[in-house]
């Protein structure tokens, strides 16, 4: 019987496309969270929302964090398209009726396609202990440990 040699996997090849096809998700992710805990993260969403669909501005931000506001915005970019257009006198209703019916069908179909995230609890107030005057990292990290019952298991 004669073994047939596999061919080597070019994984040098391989993991760095990988990395750059899973990147812009892993920092859509972490950015979406971080809006969820951070209001200052979230009202930035706004700007990047907006500012990214006018095709003169380029914010020049990786696409991770532009995919999260999108995400994290949709819902409200479709309302502010519904309000603009019902406050503009000038076009007939027919219009306006029909860009209202447009805007809840879509936000039906991303409803349907896109659960709302539960909404995170509110996370406690934690005291943060800092370094004392003249003290060097070995030493706060040493009386740390100290201070909270851990220690290195050697």
């Amino acid at each position: 019987m004669v073994k047939k040699a596999i061919p080597e996997i070019p994984w040098e090849l391989i993991i760095p496309e990988l990395v750059k096809v899973a990147t812009p998700f892993i920092q859509a992710i972490a950015w979406l969270g971080l809006s969820r805990i951070d209001p200052k993260v979230n009202a930035m969403n706004n700007l990047v929302a907006i500012a990214e669909v006018v095709p003169a501005i380029d914010l020049n931000l990786p696409r991770g964090i532009v995919l999260a506001a999108m995400y994290d915005k949709t819902g409200d970019a479709l309302e502010m398209i519904n309000q603009v257009t019902q406050a503009i006198l000038d076009l007939p209703s027919e219009l306006k009726e029909f860009v209202q019916t447009i805007v809840d069908e879509t936000k039906e179909e991303i409803e349907d396609i896109i659960p709302d995230l539960p909404d995170l609890p509110d996370l406690p107030e934690v005291e943060v202990e800092r370094r004392k005057k003249g003290e060097t990292w070995q030493q706060f990290l040493e009386r740390r440990l100290k201070e909270t019952g851990f220690g290195f298991g050697f």
